[in-house]
């Protein structure tokens, strides 16, 4: 996989005006409560799956057990299953890998990516992934009610603007989504989807981070493969009107330390990633097709 991030027309877009003027909180408001997906709304997520407990109570894998960003492609394409399918490593080069399995019955690749592309335009929606940390979302191209676009190109080339706590740490996030094509990921099964993301802090113009979640066709559905290499970085050549300024009273948490960040992010993934997978295929079907 190249690990070089190519600027796109989303990147250049100015930061939208709501990252400014939406307030903050966790959980739902009586606002919220009026929208026609408010059905599917929890104070809660669910548990994780068993084999995450594991993991977190297992502490730091071998630093054999993870990979570069690079080598993704070449592995994620092989049939079977890594040493560490959900766990957290330090490499050599200090780069955080993590990786989380998700069983995920009843749920399809193509459920994914038009999550992917309906979910980011509100801030609502967003909460329905991980009400316990989800604040906010707003995207640089909103693109959910063009018609003529696939469920695909509404968020591949775009970015994502989220506030979300992983590890009890506010982290101010610009999510950058990329053709998994481009990146290596050029032979995906049909029902199944690779969703490639460089992440970094909506504050700044850099990134730090890239994220592969791969969704692998299983007997009852499917199940998600996610992997994270942090600490990771690059400069961003990005206008001044594409890098955010905190709203106030939001400055985000310093550098976090590197194992409480490599904990924080896989019960952070392994939560949301279980909670949405429980009512995908209700919430698919009742918005497919709607912006």
């Amino acid at each position: 996989m190249t690990t070089t991030y190519e600027i796109s027309a989303a990147d250049q877009a100015p930061v939208p005006p709501t990252y400014q003027a939406e307030p903050r909180y966790l959980g739902y408001r009586e606002a919220d409560r009026g929208q026609p997906y408010a059905k599917f709304f929890t104070e809660r997520t669910l548990p994780v799956q068993p084999h995450v407990n594991q993991a977190l109570l297992a502490g730091m894998a071998p630093t054999e057990y993870g990979y570069s960003p690079a080598d993704a492609v070449r592995m994620l394409t092989r049939p079977g299953y890594h040493a560490m399918e959900t766990g957290w490593t330090i490499l050599d080069d200090a780069t955080i890998a993590v990786s989380i399995l998700t069983d995920m019955p009843g749920v399809t690749g193509e459920m994914w990516d038009w999550w992917m592309g309906w979910h980011s335009c509100e801030s609502a929606r967003y909460k329905l992934w991980h009400p316990e940390a989800h604040q906010f979302s707003a995207v640089g191209q909103p693109r959910s009610g063009d018609r003529d676009l696939t469920d695909r190109q509404r968020y591949i080339g775009n970015v994502s603007y989220v506030d979300e706590y992983v590890g009890g740490r506010l982290a101010p996030l610009a999510i950058r989504f990329v053709d998994p094509a481009r990146m290596g990921f050029d032979q995906i099964p049909a029902g199944e989807t690779v969703i490639v993301a460089r992440v970094g802090p909506s504050v700044a113009p850099a990134a730090f981070g890239w994220i592969v979640h791969q969704v692998r066709a299983t007997d009852s559905g499917s199940e998600m493969r996610s992997r994270f290499f942090l600490n990771y970085p690059q400069q961003l050549e990005l206008p001044p009107t594409s890098v955010a300024r905190p709203p106030a009273g939001r400055a985000p948490a310093g550098a976090p330390n590197l194992e409480l960040l490599g904990v924080g992010l896989l019960h952070h993934c392994a939560a949301e990633m279980n909670h949405l997978a429980s009512f995908l295929p209700e919430l698919h079907a009742a918005f497919d097709g709607t912006p």
